[in-house]
């Protein structure tokens, strides 16, 4: 819905400068917004003001530069920009249609409940009010699923697995497989048994293809806020604490414990049995072996200090120069032994 700039200058508590009256139709980035459109502006990218088209920018607040639009100055723009994005989106609601001609007689349903062709919703579960399932998503006997959440087409949820309210499950994702776990008894392994469950709390997104599984005996738990990318691998027993960020083709080991507010960068991996403290970082590719104390960043295969991890790098890259100085002395020194017989 079209907003003009005292409204929105309103909505996100900014300074507008310039024409309140400029109606803004929608929202575009800085290489490509049109008029009508409000882009967002940082430091990095203000040498492209000349090149844009749109018709007002957010810009810090601490911008001094003059602009040949109006601008609305706030303390974060990128923050704040998220929320210009939500006021002009349309935001996925429950239609409150079942579509679905296999749901159980004894799934309870609250208020408002969207479930989509081809969905199967077994025995005894529970979906809470304006909750979307969308199509051929499988979910499993005994499934709590909380209030305002969206599960993406062909996303399953498994048996006992419970949700809170307002997450969001991309499609693909498994929720609550059995665990990796087998014991050798001398001529095969044998598969443990898994009679534990996922419980996601509040406010979590997972991505794309992204697999959680279920406990041994105890739960797997993702803690509130937390955000996890695409194709990521979260192993049994795994806690993890809240408004942590995992980015895609990380994988987390069985039995390990992540606290609050850790973000764990792409690629990165988490073997069995380890302790990371609160808001540390695991930077990309690396490997952690060893218990981390909060507010540690790590890096490197296998993970170590980042700082000493530079270093070593650096000491590497002057390698070749260095054995190339070491060996020009070795000559000189021996012509100067050869000289003095």
């Amino acid at each position: 819905m079209p907003c003009n700039l005292n409204e929105i200058s309103e909505q996100l508590n900014g300074i507008l400068i310039g024409d309140g009256n400029v109606v803004i139709t929608g929202v575009g980035s800085i290489n490509a917004a049109r008029e009508g459109e409000i882009a967002f502006v940082t430091d990095k990218n203000l040498n492209k003001l000349d090149q844009c088209n749109a018709s007002a920018f957010i810009v810090p607040e601490t911008t001094i530069i003059e602009f040949k639009v109006p601008v609305i100055k706030v303390k974060n723009p990128r923050l704040d920009f998220i929320r210009l994005i939500e006021m002009f989106s349309e935001k996925t609601k429950s239609s409150g249609v079942l579509s679905s001609e296999a749901i159980d007689p004894s799934v309870t349903l609250g208020c408002n409940v969207q479930i989509d062709e081809f969905a199967v919703i077994k025995e005894d579960v529970s979906i809470g009010d304006h909750t979307v399932i969308s199509a051929h998503s499988f979910i499993g006997k005994n499934v709590t699923i909380g209030t305002n959440c969206l599960i993406h087409p062909n996303v399953t949820v498994l048996h006992d697995t419970f949700i809170g309210d307002n997450v969001i499950i991309h499609s693909g994702a498994v929720i609550g497989a059995d665990g990796f776990g087998f014991e050798w008894d001398g001529k095969k392994q044998v598969k443990i048994p898994h009679i534990g469950n996922v419980i996601i709390f509040d406010d979590v997104e997972i991505g794309t293809n992204t697999t959680i599984d279920r406990g041994t005996i105890d739960s797997t738990t993702i803690g509130k806020g937390t955000k996890m990318d695409n194709l990521i691998q979260i192993g049994h027993n795994v806690q993890i604490g809240e408004h942590c960020i995992i980015a895609g083709t990380s994988a987390i080991g069985g039995s390990s414990k992540i606290g609050n507010r850790v973000i764990m960068a792409g690629g990165s991996a988490v073997i069995n049995n380890i302790t990371i403290g609160d808001s540390c970082v695991v930077l990309a590719k690396t490997m952690v072996t060893k218990n981390m104390p909060e507010n540690s960043t790590v890096s490197g295969y296998t993970a170590r200090s980042h700082k000493r991890q530079l270093r070593e790098s650096a000491a590497l890259s002057r390698l070749p120069q260095t054995i190339k100085k070491l060996n020009k002395k070795l000559d000189e020194l021996s012509k100067t032994k050869e000289g003095a017989k």
